[in-house]
């Protein structure tokens, strides 16, 4: 197998060559590359790649309801400074937040438009609520040269739900390209920087904890449930050394599986 092509490797495996493993200080706690199992991707960054995009109508819904309550709001009648400047701050930028959310992943479906061999006769994602600017013509030294329209933000939060429902069926496409890393790595970093900025006050996740996963053995499957009427539900196993996640359809076959197999064992 090859490298996953992010660079990360596995914990407590080591090169030959490694000199630090042994030692007291700085000591390396894994320089074996992991194996690229999704495409270009190792199982831990294909699972990661998929939670990060399916979390995001989740966190761009709460960034959006966070603005939402002092949205329109009406200034006391006395004519005396209304609100807080800092709470003004605070809800734009949610909203910013939000913006750049969407934005990122609109900008790599722009990139599977560009590039998918089947991109003359696809349709790309619905953009119903997105905020697009305007092709124009710009200038440089070189001369003119057209600017296409992008997407820079949303006005409904339901528009990031139906562009990912859009991307996830081809992110299997997207882990084969050279550049899943870089796609692994920047919607990871925009996602998980936003989460630990603007945090979800109720953890959803929760722990199967009577069941192991099929893949390494391990206690270590979450189940997330739908974010949003008729999206999927994920179970994903939150092992470093696995990372396996299981779409709606796989993981109701495998509890079906299951159950036949304990009714024989019974």
């Amino acid at each position: 197998m090859t490298a996953c092509i992010t660079g990360c490797t596995t914990r407590g495996r080591h090169l030959t060559t490694c000199e630090t493993r042994d030692a007291e200080a700085n000591r390396c706690r894994g320089c074996t590359p992991r194996d690229a199992e999704f495409g270009q991707l190792c199982a831990w960054d294909w699972q990661r790649l998929n939670a990060d995009v399916i979390d995001a109508p989740e966190l761009v819904r709460h960034l959006r309801e966070m603005a939402q309550p002092t949205a329109g709001a009406k200034p006391p009648s006395d004519g005396r400074g209304h609100g807080d400047p800092a709470e003004s701050s605070v809800l734009s930028g949610a909203v910013d937040a939000a913006d750049g959310v969407h934005a990122t992943l609109a900008a790599w479906a722009h990139i599977i438009l560009e590039e998918h061999p089947d991109r003359l006769g696809m349709r790309g994602p619905d953009e119903r609520g997105a905020v697009i600017t305007q092709q124009t013509l710009r200038r440089n030294e070189d001369g003119v040269y057209v600017q296409k329209a992008t997407v820079w933000g949303i006005r409904d939060a339901e528009a990031t739900a139906r562009l990912v429902k859009w991307l996830l069926p081809l992110l299997g496409w997207c882990a084969a390209q050279e550049w899943a890393g870089e796609m692994r790595r920047e919607i990871g970093d925009v996602v998980r920087t936003t989460m630990a900025r603007w945090p979800i006050a109720e953890t959803r996740t929760r722990p199967l904890v009577d069941t192991l996963c099929p893949r390494c053995d391990h206690g270590s499957l979450v189940y997330t449930p739908p974010s949003a009427y008729r999206a999927p539900f994920v179970v994903a196993c939150i092992n470093p050394e696995c990372g396996r996640i299981f779409t709606e359809d796989e993981w109701t076959r495998l509890v079906e599986l299951l159950g036949i197999a304990e009714r024989r064992v019974g």
